[in-house]
């Protein structure tokens, strides 16, 4: 009798599940120690006024996000304080990297797609396309023949 082998990648859904949030925080705190232009404080700040004009609240407990939340946020072994679905989305948008938000996707099998990637399935569509009605032409013009 052969012996199962294991994957790294289960696809059971509790499986992919169960690591998320600290895979997410840990993302987080990659993306705001990248961010060389804004330091953390800085990034609260930002966070709070985005998320002000946006009207989407970030902590049901405080108007302005401080930088003790967003300090719990970003450490994956703090499961206490996790952020909202709002709060990723407003802090990827003020960080400017969406690894965070790609961490969440991939758990179900999604991915970002950056501009570039846009427009590389954009122009294989339309190469596709193209194929396709060369395709049809040819099949056309035989039956005229």
């Amino acid at each position: 009798m052969e012996a199962q082998r294991l994957s790294l990648f289960d696809d059971d859904p509790a499986t992919r599940l169960a690591g998320l949030m600290s895979a997410m925080k840990a993302a987080m705190n990659r993306a705001a120690d990248e961010c060389r232009d804004l330091s953390r404080e800085q990034i609260a700040e930002r966070m709070t006024s985005l998320a002000k004009r946006a009207g989407t609240p970030l902590n049901k407990n405080a108007k302005v996000l401080s930088l003790a939340v967003l300090e719990k946020w970003l450490n994956p072994a703090d499961m206490q304080h996790k952020p909202s679905i709002e709060a990723l989305s407003v802090f990827c948008q003020t960080v400017g990297d969406m690894r965070p938000l790609a961490v969440l996707l991939a758990v179900h099998g999604c991915g970002v797609m950056t501009p570039e990637d846009r427009r590389l399935r954009d122009y294989a569509a339309a190469d596709l396309a193209e194929k396709d009605a060369r395709k049809r032409k040819k099949q056309l013009e035989a039956r005229i023949r």
